[in-house]
C-alpha cells in the first residue's frame, strides 16, 4: 500500500550499480558505505532529530565505519538506528562547460543521475543499518538530506514504488528496473525514510516521510507523532 497525507506531515507507506557508487557529481566512490556521507549534514540531522524528540548518540568515532550514523533514544531506551545520506548538487553540466573549448556546445542528453543516487543511497543504508540492528529490534531511519533543487521527494517515491508519481495518481510502471531490481529486498528494511531539502541553506525543511516497512508502520508514526488515522492511501 502506498499512503499520503497532507495535514501536519506528508507521509507514505509502501509494503513492500556496481559496489563502488557515485559518490560526489558522478564520480566513482572507493567505499560503498561512503556514498553521501557530509559531517555537516549530519549534525543538521542530528539536530532535527533532537528536535523530534530524540537523544541522538553517534555511533562510534569513525565516520566512514559501516555502520549507521546514529543510535535514536527515547527516555533512554534506544529505539532507532539512523542513517544520513546527502545528495550533492549535480555539477556534471557545470564541468561540461568548464571543459568546452569557447564558442562550443556542451551538455547532452544522459539518464537522470537521481534516481541511481537514490537506490545507492537505499542501497547502502540498508547494508549499514542491518550491521547494527540485525534482528530488527529497533526501527531503521534513513534520512535523505538533498542539496540538489533538481531533486525531488517524489523521486524516493517513485524510486520505492516503481510508479511514476502516485502522489499525483500516475501509477503507470516506471522505475521497476530500481524497485524490483537492486533495492527490492533491501527497501522494506528501512522503516522510515526522511526526505529534508536543504539546497537553499543549511535550515533543511520536511518535504516527505515514507514507510518501507508496513508492520512497523504504527511504531514509526508514534516515534514522529504522525496520526495513523491520516494517512491515506494512494490508490
Amino acid at each position: 500500500m502506498k499512503n499520503n497525507v497532507r495535514a501536519r506531515k506528508q507521509v507514505d507507506d509502501s509494503l513492500g550499480l556496481p559496489t563502488d557508487v557515485d559518490f560526489r557529481g558522478g564520480e566513482r566512490g572507493k567505499y560503498a558505505h561512503r556514498f553521501g556521507e557530509v559531517e555537516r549534514d549530519e549534525e543538521l540531522a542530528a539536530q532535527y532529530l533532537v528536535g523530534q524528540g530524540f537523544q541522538v548518540a553517534r555511533i562510534g568515532e569513525d565516520r566512514f565505519a559501516k555502520t549507521p550514523d546514529f543510535e535514536l533514544l527515547k527516555d533512554g531506551r534506544l529505539v532507532a538506528y539512523c542513517e544520513v545520506k546527502t545528495f550533492e548538487r549535480d555539477v556534471w553540466l557545470d564541468r561540461m562547460l568548464a571543459e568546452a573549448p569557447p564558442g562550443s556546445l556542451a551538455g547532452g542528453a544522459r539518464p537522470d543521475p537521481i534516481y541511481n543516487r537514490i537506490s545507492n543511497a537505499i542501497h547502502t543504508a540498508a547494508k549499514q543499518l542491518v550491521s547494527a540492528n540485525r534482528n530488527h529490534d529497533a526501527l531503521n531511519i534513513l534520512v535523505l538530506m538533498n542539496r540538489d533543487k533538481q531533486a525531488k521527494y517524489q523521486d524516493l517515491v517513485s524510486i520505492i514504488t516503481g510508479k511514476g508519481d502516485p502522489l499525483a495518481g500516475i501509477n503507470d510502471k516506471t522505475h521497476e528496473q530500481f524497485s524490483e531490481g537492486r533495492i527490492r529486498e533491501e527497501k522494506s528494511k528501512i522503516d522510515v525514510y526522511v526526505w529534508l531539502d536543504a539546497y537553499k541553506d543549511d535550515s533543511p525543511k520536511v518535504r516527505g516521510f515514507f514507510f518501507g516497512n508496513f508492520e512497523n508502520r504504527p511504531r514509526a508514526c508514534s516515534l514522529f507523532d504522525i496520526d495513523p488515522d491520516a494517512v491515506k492511501t494512494v490508490a
